[in-house]
């Protein structure tokens, strides 16, 4: 396979285990790792963000091939909210939310009150130009996806990777963002929630509505850097979400380990990413619209790596980009819920006609996302 992940190492679970003990073994954070039969589990207690989180990290030069890297330098300084003394913002129980363990749009166990997952707008962003978003998109209305989060890391005011709200305790992403990520950057990692701007143009501060820090992380233990397979990861954050009308669950498919099965299907797409291949991150939350094309077309520029657990997507001039990472790419139900279908992995640079976006299959996770979400 030609694409690789140059700034990502290709080191197998084990040593990827090892090197996460050493790191936990001299930072100064309670931690534990261990492995089950298909995941690496991280927990990180009794921490919180970092005195120094007030640098804002610049992005290192773009990697053609994969839509999120994490970035580490730079120094321009810029004020970080809810840093350092980590208030967490206090708002009312909203009236209705919906315990999403088993995530359906009509779930009539409930251990808060009901909120229906996935919540969003009307019908998929419109295909339109001369707009230049996500990558070929538009500016979102603000909280119109309210299962969408941005990903940080403390000293940085971007968001380094997407995910998305599965239960009130969990959010959904992709491994390549959370595999490499040392003890201090888990016990500083944070998600924000109900945002719209993310914050890191002058003058201007993320809007969040909510900011949960990450406690543990746990990722598939077959995930392979160099192959993208078992690009899957659930995030646990603390204390437990508050459902609002900003502040919502995405709807999950029913376990399906069939290719194609979404295939003809528009899907939309959202994130603060770059807006074109080696270009600049959004400061609002972008959207755009792409439909599913089939695993055999797919796999003729992707060499015939690509397996049941993936899916592409493309659109003239339309993709997810880099930090986008993690996100969701959602498709509209019959009643008009949106439910996630995957899960921004990679693709060769972004919007190239050639190679198209793809995606995690979440229908093909499901049965792994159940056993970490309960557990």
């Amino acid at each position: 396979m030609k694409m690789r992940m140059s700034r990502l190492q290709h080191l197998t679970v084990f040593s990827v285990a090892a090197i996460h003990l050493l790191l936990f073994s001299i930072c100064p954070v309670s931690s534990r790792i261990y492995r089950t039969n298909d995941a690496v589990v991280i927990e990180v207690d009794g921490v919180g963000p970092s005195n120094f989180a007030s640098r804002n990290f610049g992005n290192l030069a773009p990697v053609p091939m994969t839509y999120a890297v994490n970035p580490y330098i730079g120094l321009s300084s810029q004020p970080y909210p809810n840093f350092p003394l980590w208030p967490y913002p206090l708002y009312k129980p909203a009236s209705s939310f919906s315990d999403v363990e088993n995530v359906t749009a009509t779930s009539s166990d409930s251990k808060q009150q009901k909120i229906a997952c996935g919540v969003g707008p009307a019908s998929p962003p419109q295909r339109s130009f001369p707009d230049v978003r996500i990558v070929g998109g538009s500016e979102a209305t603000p909280n119109s996806w309210p299962f969408v989060v941005g990903l940080r890391k403390a000293g940085s005011t971007g968001v380094f990777c997407g995910g998305s709200i599965i239960s009130p305790t969990r959010i959904l992403t992709a491994a390549h963002c959370v595999n490499e990520l040392s003890a201090f950057d888990i016990s500083t990692m944070t998600v924000s929630l109900g945002m719209h701007v993310q914050g890191i143009l002058p003058d201007t501060y993320a809007d969040a509505q909510m900011t949960r820090r990450v406690s543990r992380v746990v990722y598939h233990n077959a995930f392979n850097t160099n192959t993208m397979v078992n690009n899957i990861a659930v995030l646990t954050v603390t204390p437990d979400l508050i459902y609002s009308a900003a502040i919502s669950p995405v709807c999950l498919p029913p376990f399906n380990n069939a290719a194609n099965q979404f295939v003809g299907k528009d899907a939309a797409i959202m994130g603060w990413g770059t807006l074109a291949s080696g270009g600049e991150a959004s400061n609002t939350l972008q959207q755009a619209t792409v439909k599913v094309i089939s695993n055999a077309a797919c796999n003729i520029p992707y060499e015939n790596n690509l397996s049941p657990q993936h899916f592409c997507a493309a659109a003239d001039g339309k993709d997810a980009c880099k930090n986008d990472g993690g996100g969701p790419a959602v498709v509209r139900n019959p009643n008009g819920s949106w439910k996630q279908a995957g899960i921004v992995s990679f693709g060769f640079g972004c919007a190239d006609p050639k190679y198209p976006g793809v995606y995690a299959s979440v229908a093909f996770f499901r049965n792994w996302i159940n056993t970490y979400m309960k557990n």
